[in-house]
């Protein structure tokens, strides 16, 4: 009884490691998707059509940070410079997503109706 306690608190021990490395490991991800869409907001604001350059070099990072995620894919083909900021604030919106779903799970279902969620 008490071997098998051990064994379950050592499982469960791992499995936290491994979550909180994961969450790590994602959490700068994110943290660069919520920056550029700020910045790309104010952009916006100002009136700017097309992604700077300056941005081509945070975004091979930020391709490189989330390369292996899974349901990234879709995402990163359209983090490049040189297109609408509209444009490439919808693949960010869709990459942070994706990173949400990888890091928290699915929220919920599709077929739920959030009109009534309270």
């Amino acid at each position: 009884m008490l071997a098998q306690t051990n064994v379950e608190i050592r499982e469960a021990e791992q499995r936290h490691r491994l979550r909180r490395a994961e969450d790590k490991r994602l959490r700068q991800p994110i943290m660069m998707v919520d920056r550029m869409l700020y910045e790309l907001e104010e952009l916006n604001v100002r009136g700017m059509k097309r992604v700077p350059l300056s941005y081509e070099e945070r975004l091979r990072t930020l391709i490189g940070l989330v390369a292996g995620v899974p349901n990234c894919g879709a995402a990163i083909e359209n983090l490049k410079v040189k297109i609408g900021i509209g444009k490439l604030m919808d693949a960010l919106f869709g990459l942070q997503e994706a990173l949400f779903v990888q890091r928290h799970g699915a929220v919920y279902e599709a077929d739920d109706d959030l009109i009534f969620a309270a």
